[in-house]
């Protein structure tokens, strides 16, 4: 029983850890990261991530589910990507997924953070750009 006691002690916190989300593990693999940061303004010109600072979570988590921004706009309707993301990808995350990636991107981003993720917008796509402009 004392072995039960110890095994119970030891794994039961370990798995409720790891059975929660991280916000930030979910921002760069569902792609949250890419398309506001690491994507060329010339392809998505997705806002930058802080702007989650402005939404409170149920308008995040509608936003999330639905692609309908805190002012209502329908953003599938017209034709953004993250309108079409939202409903066929991010509609499938838990609400403890999006509260993980709510709580990541109102306490732990930052502007700066985001330039940071800036910096690695591919070579090919600034060189590109400045041909262009020759």
């Amino acid at each position: 029983m004392r072995h039960l006691r110890y095994f119970l002690a030891v794994a039961v916190p370990v798995t409720l850890q790891a059975a929660s989300p991280s916000g930030e593990h979910l921002a760069y693999t569902v792609g949250c990261i890419n398309c506001h940061h690491q994507t060329d303004k010339h392809i998505i010109n997705a806002p930058p991530l802080v702007v989650v600072k402005t939404y409170s979570l149920p308008e995040f988590r509608r936003l999330m589910k639905t692609g309908v921004t805190k002012a209502g706009r329908d953003m599938a309707s017209q034709g953004s990507v993250m309108g079409f993301v939202a409903k066929e990808q991010f509609s499938h995350l838990t609400d403890a997924e999006v509260s993980a990636l709510y709580n990541f991107f109102t306490t732990d981003w930052t502007a700066e953070r985001g330039i940071e993720e800036e910096k690695k917008i591919p070579i090919y796509f600034k060189q590109s750009r400045d041909e262009a402009k020759q």
